[in-house]
């Protein structure tokens, strides 16, 4: 561990030879009210969109794993689960946000609703944040934040942000469609997005992955009016349906893509649908903000699968109805001379209709009562600054949670009273945060945290009956305790009009993680969430952009962790080796508007593994090559732009650390599940 961050530290101490001017006036919402980049004290990292658009992406988990801390278990070329400083949103532990409003409901495949066209940018917090965030935020927070129309909203009504785009991809025979129809005037500013995708199976250097085809359809629409020159209201509504094969990772490992004879295991979302409709409010006043929202959301998803294709007389529907989850917020901040004040209130109400079963085609039987959870978190945040540049922050936080269950489908009396006494509890928790900012000479700055954080079990886990598959029964838990942890963070940040890059380590200790256990209840085989020991996860990350000249930059950044469960003394799962990320991007002037842009995504050989799921797996490093151009004007448009890429350049065969494989069964091109092989892209953009 050692030899691997001196080797982290040396490239910093190389770091004061760069310079790059390019984030000097981000404006990010990372401490829930906007402020510059430079005035917070925690690791934040923000994906713009023209990034998004470079990369031609069909999900957005493979973009947000170039940023430093952040890897990805993908299931398939459409959707995956982050793991954010070792926490995964498939356990609870690194919550998705969009628009600044919690998304709730679909932790294994959240991501998969979104088309990488409708996002404006993403702000990722890396390191705890529940004293802003409130549960789940172990590993850190992820804010989607969607489109919306551009320009003069008080000139006469003009059509803006209007496009039709086409993407194809060779690897899968992909293509991705999206109609946008934009308008900006008299008040009002309207988006309306179409999108369509459609893939295949995609290939690798071993062949083609079987059942990871998808095809997704969606609108999403985003009506503003500002009136009284500072007030905005704001009408959002989506809809998406997908329907996709889950090649392997989370739930689906071995997969289907193994040798003869070993087992061959298929799941599908046949279909998984997304209802979303929201209301936000926003004005500006003498110093300071105001921005509120009510959403309302609902979920469904059927999945087939069949445990084993060679035995395919045996196939399981599980249909997970709900939840319907309605949430929102109110968020004030001030900004005074030296004092900076944000205080809000959020809350989410979901309601889950008991998720049903039927196996080979019989009557559908309910497996999970019916649940709610409440939960109601009020904060504050207060930031002072200092003559000198000195800034410190402080935040506090109190949660209110509340479950119940519906138990009257179950017979069983003393089964029901098990469920009745888990699910019909409250839990009250506090967590606070301190941050500054210590100015040290020219453009460097100390920076240090220390934050809380907790999560309470979700009502999914208080649910679970079984994996899909088999009906193994799980015994509630009515003593199960909130999951706690603190984290201390310290780093350097330079930046003096030329160069910005950031030196982070952490060290993180964790109570109460709540997991599975396999046990027996009247000597039947069961499983329950119990509380269990105490884990530790240590990092270091370094990234730096540097521009070399007035039209070419490069960025590059690393990472390393070490997670263990002080239980067993046994390294935790899903943890990357020490891996990182580098780009070099050139604008040629004698070609006006074009770009072309070399990335490589690296990974140093996994050897320290969590020997109950994993096995040791190789390094690798990945090439990348983009380039396009934007025309102008061409006849009926306004402008015409074409984008390439050439992703995995020199056709290598690689899986990502952190995946999930079963290890029971002998290494496959989907156990663990292989990444895309060499593929080829082309994006159309043409603008009226």
């Amino acid at each position: 561990m050692y030899k691997k961050i001196t080797i982290l530290l040396s490239l910093v101490l190389a770091s004061s030879l760069y310079a790059c001017t390019k984030l000097d006036d981000v404006i990010v919402s990372a401490n829930r009210s906007a402020q510059k980049l430079d005035d917070i004290s925690k690791s934040v990292s923000v994906i713009d969109g023209d990034t998004i658009k470079r990369r031609q992406s069909t999900n957005l988990t493979g973009i947000i794993a170039d940023e430093p801390g952040i890897s990805y278990a993908p299931d398939g070329m459409s959707s995956g689960q982050i793991i954010l400083r070792g926490f995964s949103t498939q356990n609870f532990r690194a919550p998705l946000f969009v628009d600044g409003n919690r998304f709730r409901g679909r932790n294994t495949l959240e991501y998969m609703l979104f088309d990488p066209n409708q996002i404006e940018r993403i702000e990722i917090i890396r390191g705890p944040a529940s004293s802003l965030y409130g549960t789940d935020s172990f590993g850190g927070v992820v804010n989607v934040i969607t489109k919306r129309a551009t320009g003069d909203v008080q000139a006469p009504f003009n059509i803006t942000d209007t496009y039709i785009s086409s993407e194809y991809q060779s690897v899968n025979h992909a293509i991705a469609n999206r109609f946008q129809l934009g308008g900006v005037g008299d008040g009002f500013d309207i988006l309306l997005g179409i999108n369509y995708k459609d893939g295949d199976n995609y290939g690798t250097k071993e062949g083609v992955i079987p059942n990871s085809d998808y095809l997704y359809r969606g609108f999403d629409l985003k009506v503003g009016y500002s009136f009284l020159d500072t007030n905005r209201v704001e009408l959002t509504a989506r809809y998406t349906k997908v329907n996709r094969g889950r090649a392997a990772g989370q739930f689906a490992s071995p997969g289907a893509g193994n040798a003869p004879g070993v087992l061959q295991r298929q799941m599908r979302e046949e279909p998984m649908r997304e209802k979303y409709l929201a209301l936000g409010y926003s004005a500006q006043m003498q110093n300071g903000s105001l921005e509120a929202s009510l959403y309302r959301r609902e979920l469904y998803t059927h999945i087939n699968v069949i445990p084993n294709l060679n035995s395919p007389q045996k196939w399981v529907d599980n249909y997970v109805i709900g939840p319907v989850v309605y949430g929102g917020k109110s968020i004030v901040a001030y900004s005074g001379e030296s004092l900076s004040q944000t205080y809000g209130i959020d809350w989410y109400y979901e309601s889950r209709d008991g998720s049903e079963q039927s196996v080979n085609g019989k009557n559908r039987i309910k497996s999970a009562p019916n649940s709610t959870q409440l939960n109601i978190g009020v904060f504050g945040l207060l930031e002072y600054g200092f003559e000198g540049g000195t800034l410190l922050s402080a935040s506090l936080r109190h949660d209110y949670f509340k479950t119940g269950l519906e138990t009257s489908f179950i017979k069983n009396n003393e089964i029901k009273k098990l469920f009745e006494s888990a699910g019909d509890t409250s839990t009250n928790k506090t967590t606070s945060g301190f941050g500054m900012i210590y100015p040290l000479f020219g453009g460097l700055d100390f920076v240090l945290n220390i934050n809380s954080s907790f999560r309470a079990p979700s009502v999914t886990e208080i649910t679970a009956v079984g994996d899909g598959v088999s009906g193994v029964f799980t015994l509630p838990n009515s003593s199960i305790k909130p999951e706690t942890g603190l984290s201390y963070e310290t780093g350097l940040k330079y930046k003096d009009g030329l160069i910005i890059s950031n030196l982070t380590a952490f060290t993180s200790s964790y109570k109460n993680l709540i997991v599975t256990r396999n046990i027996t209840y009247k000597n039947t085989p069961a499983r329950q969430l119990q509380n269990v020991g105490e884990s530790s996860i240590s990092g270091i990350e370094f990234d730096i952009a540097y521009k070399l000249l007035s039209n070419l930059i490069f960025k590059t950044n690393a990472s390393y962790l070490y997670g263990e469960d002080k239980t067993s003394h046994k390294p935790l799962p899903q943890i990357m080796p020490l891996n990182g990320f580098i780009s070099l991007m050139y604008e040629p002037k004698s070609i006006k508007k074009s770009y072309i842009e070399y990335t490589t995504q690296w990974a140093s050989n996994k050897t320290r593994t969590d020997n109950l799921s994993e096995r040791e797996r190789s390094g690798y490093a990945v090439s990348n090559l983009y380039f396009g151009k934007e025309f102008g004007n061409m006849g009926a448009f306004k402008s015409v732009e074409l984008n390439f890429g050439i992703e995995n350049i020199f056709y290598k065969k690689y899986s990502m650390p952190s995946v999930p494989e079963d290890i029971r069964y002998p290494v496959s091109k989907t156990n663990p599940l292989l990444n895309p092989g060499r593929n080829f892209k082309i994006g159309l953009r043409a603008s009226f």
